[in-house]
């Protein structure tokens, strides 16, 4: 494989560099920000809706698909994130910057060299730049036959909802002026479809360049609510103190339920950061048992959410809250239950408690 991603990224990123290995957070916990309750409950279930239908008007977005084609394609749909990121940032005052890291692959699912794009939204931080936070989709989709590049392939969940939740994140967090003091990064990944292909190489590159990541958000599949509950934490290929930090943070801010499930297997672009030692998590839209079973076929439209995007919301106010969270402040490092739902939250309490987060009276 001859990567030529991250050369643009590690430019922005290397004067500030500081050499530290990723996921060295130190042991400062965050404190609440003034905006935050405000920029939790700003997310427009509207924009999440429009962009869902925009990314499955292109047919199919397969990584072997059309990359010319204005009107179909992986090609044009990853042009379009770009020029959704682009016009997001264009108002705030040259505080966004978008690049488009690439490499070519030949290998297993890609007979023949093939070049895998990602889009990539970076805003600086004010004062702690060496620290960054990634928050993270894919932007490709598939039918059965994973090696079918022509048949549509909507993918409305999956995942048109995670980058329509993930765009929102950056469309709120920039409409309300939010400059965070640690860099915030939005990467919208290619091939994940075809073995994770696009974050394994923005995370091995970050790892060889020392870019100090100190946690990543995975939003894959985000609309489709197959369960009793509105967010599951995938427990496997994640951290399980990041992972008690944002069911406090549901609980504070998102106002939804949850639970702690596991996929099993590598099942998303999340497994690349942790194999590479940063904190990862992945809320999910349901149980793995009980996922959507229209994904990865000509059916994922978004009727399977009753056509709207209600249950996106509820992600797109967790990332909202994740990101001026840990843009501020480090996750809170102790020790947590790994299974016990009930201790679980009340650890997670009680850490927030202790960093200031939250009131001494639980609500």
């Amino acid at each position: 494989m001859r990567i030529a991603c991250c050369g643009m990224l590690a430019l922005i990123f290397a004067s500030t560099m500081s050499g530290a290995a990723p996921g060295a957070n130190g042991t400062v916990g965050p404190s609440e920000q003034p905006m935050l309750r405000e920029i939790a409950a700003a997310p427009d279930a509207a924009q999440l809706q429009a962009t869902v239908q925009a990314l499955v008007g292109f047919g199919t977005r397969h990584s072997l698909s059309d990359t010319r084609s204005p009107k179909r394609g992986i090609g044009a749909a990853r042009r379009w994130v770009q020029a959704r990121f682009e016009a997001i940032g264009r108002d705030c005052g040259g505080c966004l910057t978008v690049v488009t890291p690439s490499q070519t692959f030949t290998g297993e699912r890609a007979p023949k060299p093939a070049e895998f794009v990602d889009v990539v939204a970076i805003q600086r931080g004010t004062t702690d730049p060496e620290r960054v936070i990634i928050l993270t989709g894919h932007i490709d989709s598939r039918v059965t036959d994973i090696m079918n590049a022509t048949s549509d392939a909507p993918g409305a969940d999956d995942d048109a909802s995670g980058i329509a939740t993930l765009t929102e994140v950056l469309r709120v967090l920039l409409a309300k002026d939010f400059r965070p003091a640690r860099t915030l990064v939005f990467m919208a990944y290619a091939a994940e479809e075809i073995g994770l292909r696009g974050s394994q190489a923005i995370a091995k590159d970050y790892t060889k360049r020392g870019i100090n990541v100190i946690g990543a958000l995975q939003l894959d599949m985000t609309n489709y609510q197959g369960s009793d509950k509105d967010i599951w934490l995938m427990k496997d290929f994640t951290d399980a103190k990041q992972n008690a930090f944002v069911t406090a943070l549901i609980d504070r801010y998102v106002g939804a339920t949850w639970g702690l499930d596991a996929c099993g297997y590598a099942c998303s672009d999340h497994a690349s950061w942790y194999r590479a030692g940063v904190p990862a998590s992945m809320p999910f839209e349901s149980r793995m048992k009980q996922y959507n079973r229209s994904i990865h076929t000509n059916a994922d439209t978004l009727e399977r959410s009753n056509n709207n995007a209600d249950h996106a919301i509820k992600f797109a106010r967790l990332g909202a809250a994740y990101a001026i969270e840990l843009a501020k402040g480090d996750v809170p490092r102790a020790p947590v239950p790994a299974d016990d739902s009930s201790k679980w939250k009340l650890s997670a309490l009680a850490l927030l408690a202790l960093a200031g987060l939250i009131s001494r009276r639980m609500v």
